[in-house]
């Protein structure tokens, strides 16, 4: 009951902070003992107040007024105890860099991380283990592009304010831990976003319809997880996919047809899931290097005369290679 309530207020959480994205007219003075058994923020300390604010504005109130929540460890642990004093009233995007990045550590019990070099160090942002950084063009600061936490036992959710690292091309948090659903704020303002691999983890939840706003995505693998629902039609405004991998999940209902939309796309997992509904010609037309449902056994649950390999579920799981039969039976008929 207890992992119960803390995934539904872990949910809470990220719903508050998708909310709370536009500016706020704060009052920061009342909020000057915010951080418990720290000294106040004083009047003249506008460094404090700066984070205070756009803590505020970046998750929300609520969040940041509970003593037990990440978003408010997180930024007490940036007024009183980062060793780089990092000013919001600078560089707003780069400070977002680091107020995502510890929302993500405090998240997911970065302490107990395989590795978390660097991480809430003295040391800059793109030094920490697992991040890389570039200089986007027009600009003079460095932004995190990059994140390679895989196989690192991070253990948590994703928080809402991840969305903040709006220059990330390549997120990659597969083989670990994570629960909880997908926050949409990602999808919302992580627009450059070229890899996105979530997969052997313990996500659960819809596939949020927002996945179609990332329009520069190439590679999307969210297999081994506990997603339901349906496949969302919002997939196919993906016009730059090239992979798109929903193995061994939960989703139900037929492939959306409008994957054979996808011109770019060379390889599709929908296996194991329990989808139904013939493989549309549409998608077939699009004559993928691998294609991938559940159609073995006397009655497929995805009918495919066009999958590279067919599989089948219990009591007798298997998949075969298709193009291998096929190629097999053209030489026993010359």
């Amino acid at each position: 009951m207890k992992a119960i309530c803390s995934v539904i207020l872990m949910a809470l959480s990220i719903m508050q902070a998708e909310a709370a994205t536009k500016k706020l007219n704060i009052d920061t003075t009342r909020y000057a003992r915010i951080c418990q058994n720290r000294a106040p923020v004083e009047e003249n300390d506008k460094r404090g107040h700066a984070i205070i604010k756009t803590a505020i504005e970046s998750s929300s109130l609520t969040s940041i007024l509970s003593k037990d929540s990440p978003q408010h460890n997180t930024m007490c642990w940036m007024i009183h105890d980062d060793p780089r004093r990092t000013d919001p009233r600078g560089n707003k995007a780069r400070f977002l860099d680091r107020y995502a990045l510890i929302n993500l550590y405090m998240n997911t019990k970065g302490p107990g991380w395989s590795r978390s070099d660097n991480w809430l160090s003295k040391e800059d942002i793109c030094d920490w283990y697992g991040i890389k950084c570039t200089r986007p063009l027009l600009s003079t600061k460095l932004r995190v592009t990059s994140i390679d936490l895989g196989f690192n036992k991070v253990t948590g959710i994703i928080p809402a304010e991840i969305g903040y690292l709006t220059e990330v091309t390549d997120l990659d948090l597969n083989g670990n831990s994570l629960q909880g659903v997908l926050p949409t704020l990602m999808f919302r303002k992580m627009s450059k976003l070229q890899k996105l691999n979530l997969h052997m983890n313990d996500m659960f939840g819809a596939i949020p319809r927002e996945i179609g706003l990332l329009k520069n995505l190439k590679e999307l693998t969210l297999f081994g997880n506990f997603f339901f629902g349906r496949v969302p039609n919002e997939i196919t405004n993906l016009k730059k996919l090239e992979n798109l991998d929903l193995y061994a999940n939960n989703l139900t209902g037929p492939v959306p047809a409008g994957i054979g939309k996808l011109k770019k796309l060379k390889e599709f997992y929908i296996n194991d899931n329990e989808v139904s509904g013939r493989m549309p010609k549409e998608v077939c037309d699009l004559k993928l290097e691998h294609l991938v449902s559940d159609c073995l056994g006397a009655r497929p649950e995805v009918p495919c005369a066009c999958c590279s390999i067919c599989c089948q579920g219990l009591p007798e799981p298997m998949c075969r290679d298709m193009r291998a039969s096929k190629k097999q039976k053209q030489k026993k008929k010359k």
